[in-house]
C-alpha cells in the first residue's frame, strides 16, 4: 500500500531541507561573488537551483522516494565539489550535509553514503594538511553513527504508527482507513492505467450464532482464523480489509477472466478449512464487482454489497456477481 501519512511527512521534510538549504547556501553565494571567488558563488547557486529543482519535481509528481534518494547524491556530491575547489573555507559543510543525507534516505543508505563520501573526500581534497585527519574522523564517526540510530529509532517508530493507523488490532487485516486509501488509488490506477480490478465484500455466515454458541473469545478466534486462512490464499499484492464486525473487503487486481476461478477456489478453501471448537463448518458469502468505468468509491462498495445482500437471500455459502 501507497501510505499517505508517510508521503506527506517525506515531502514536508523535503521541503523544509529545500528551504533551510536555499536560506544557508544563498548568504554564501553573495559574499564569494563579492569577494571575487566567482568559481564557488556559481557552485553554491548550481546547488540551490539543483534542490530547489528536485523538490520542485517532488511536490508536482510526488516521487518522493526516488527524489529524495537524488537530493541526497546530489547534495553529497555537490559537497564534495565545493570542499575540494574551495578548501578549508567550505569543510565544515560536511556536518550539516551528512546529517541531512539521514533525512533524506533510509539509515543504512545514509551511512553508506557518508562513508563513500568520506573516503573520497580524504583522497582527493588537501583540506588535511591544515586539519587533522584524526579529528576529523572521530567527529564523522560519532555524527553518523549518532543520527544512525536516531534514524532508525524514528523509522521504526514511524512503522509503528502506520501499524497502528492501517491495521486492525484484533484479527491483523487492513483496517477501514486503509480501505478509503487504497480503493482511491485502485480506482485512480484502474482509470489511467485500465487495470483490471475487482472488489469483494465477504461476510461469515450466520456469525452471531457462533458467538451465541461459543462465547465472543471463540468468536474472535474464528474472525482471526479467517484471515489468517484468506491472507495465505491470495496473493501478496491482493488486500483484505474489514469493514466491520464479520464483514470483509478484499481488492485484487487480475483479469477479469480469472476473476470467478479465483473467487470459487477462495470461498472452498475458507469452507474447508475454516471451523469451530467442535469441527463445524464456518462458510462465507461473497459479493463481488469488477471495477467499471466512471466507478466511485461509494458506487463500487455499493454494487458489492448488493452483490453479497443477493447472495445471503439465496441462501449463503455462495458468490454473486455485480457487473453493472
Amino acid at each position: 500500500m501507497i501510505n499517505q501519512l508517510q508521503e506527506k511527512y517525506q515531502l514536508s521534510l523535503l521541503l523544509l531541507l529545500g528551504s533551510v538549504a536555499t536560506l544557508g547556501i544563498l548568504p554564501f553565494v553573495v559574499i564569494r561573488y563579492l569577494a571575487g571567488n566567482t568559481l564557488a558563488s556559481m557552485l553554491d547557486m548550481m546547488l540551490i537551483l539543483g534542490i530547489s529543482a528536485l523538490v520542485a519535481y517532488a511536490y508536482r509528481f510526488k516521487k518522493i522516494r526516488i527524489v529524495s534518494a537524488i537530493i541526497a547524491l546530489f547534495i553529497n556530491a555537490g559537497l564534495l565539489v565545493v570542499v575540494i575547489a574551495n578548501g578549508v573555507d567550505s569543510f565544515f559543510w560536511i556536518y550539516p550535509v551528512f546529517a541531512s543525507t539521514f533525512i533524506l534516505v533510509k539509515p543504512i543508505e545514509a551511512l553508506s553514503i557518508n562513508i563513500i563520501a568520506s573516503i573520497v573526500l580524504m583522497a582527493f581534497s588537501d583540506v588535511f594538511n591544515s586539519i587533522s585527519l584524526i579529528s576529523y574522523i572521530v567527529t564523522i564517526v560519532m555524527l553518523s553513527m549518532s543520527t544512525f540510530v536516531y534514524a532508525s529509532h524514528s523509522e521504526k517508530q514511524f512503522r509503528l504508527l502506520e501499524a497502528l493507523n492501517t491495521i486492525d488490532p484484533l484479527t491483523g487485516a487492513l483496517n477501514r482507513r486503509a480501505l478509503n486509501s487504497d480503493i482511491k488509488i485502485a480506482l485512480a490506477s484502474a482509470e489511467h492505467n485500465g487495470t483490471e480490478q475487482f472488489l469483494a465484500i465477504l461476510d461469515l455466515d450466520y456469525f452471531k450464532a457462533v458467538n451465541d454458541t461459543y462465547g465472543h473469545a471463540v468468536g474472535d478466534q474464528v474472525l482471526q482464523d479467517f484471515v489468517t486462512i484468506t491472507t495465505t490464499n491470495i496473493r501478496k499484492y491482493d488486500r483484505l480489509y474489514r469493514l466491520g464486525g464479520e464483514e470483509f473487503v478484499l481488492l485484487v487486481s487480475t483479469a477479469k477472466e480469472q476473476q470467478q476461478a479465483f473467487i470459487d477456489n477462495l470461498r472452498t478453501t475458507i469452507k474447508k478449512e475454516l471451523k469451530t471448537p467442535d469441527g463445524k463448518e464456518v462458510t462465507v458469502s461473497l459479493g463481488v464487482a469488477s471495477w467499471a468505468s466512471g466507478t466511485t468509491v461509494d458506487t463500487w462498495l455499493k454494487r458489492a454489497d448488493d452483490a453479497l445482500y443477493l447472495a445471503k437471500s439465496e441462501g449463503r455459502d455462495r458468490v454473486t456477481y455485480c457487473d453493472k
